[in-house]
């Protein structure tokens, strides 16, 4: 019998890379998290919201509950098919979120991040936008 494995206290957020098949696989505005794996790849699991649950509107509810997915019964993580482990060119680090308190840090600007996530998101992450 192994070791128990501690949860990572913080999973690094992304946004699908334009140019990668996550761009057009996942519902516009996902949020993913997840974590490198020994392997090379990243364990992601994402939440995209497609079946309109109003828990869930907002893009940081969403980073919640797709950080929940992964940390449940670490490291096997919610048995779901929102996981994937994909190459590391198929996605974009933009901020982190903390397993414990669900604090979301957002290191991308705003202008980096509005073709995958909505105004309103953008705003409520606490961004302007700036006029290009």
């Amino acid at each position: 019998m192994g070791l128990p494995v501690d949860a990572p206290a913080r999973l690094v957020v992304y946004v699908p890379h334009p140019e990668s098949r996550l761009c057009n696989q996942l519902a516009h505005g996902s949020a993913i998290v997840g974590l490198p794996l020994e392997t090379g790849s990243i364990r992601i699991y994402y939440e995209g919201n497609v079946v309109g649950a109003a828990s869930l509107d907002r893009y940081r509810d969403k980073a919640l509950q797709a950080a929940g997915r992964m940390l449940h019964n670490y490291p096997a993580g919610y048995p779901t098919r929102a996981r994937e482990d994909v190459d590391p060119r198929e996605v974009v680090a933009v901020g982190t979120i903390e397993g414990l308190t669900g604090r979301l840090v957002i290191t991308a600007t705003a202008n980096e991040l509005s073709w995958w996530i909505g105004p309103a998101d953008i705003a409520d992450l606490g961004f302007r936008l700036e006029a290009r």
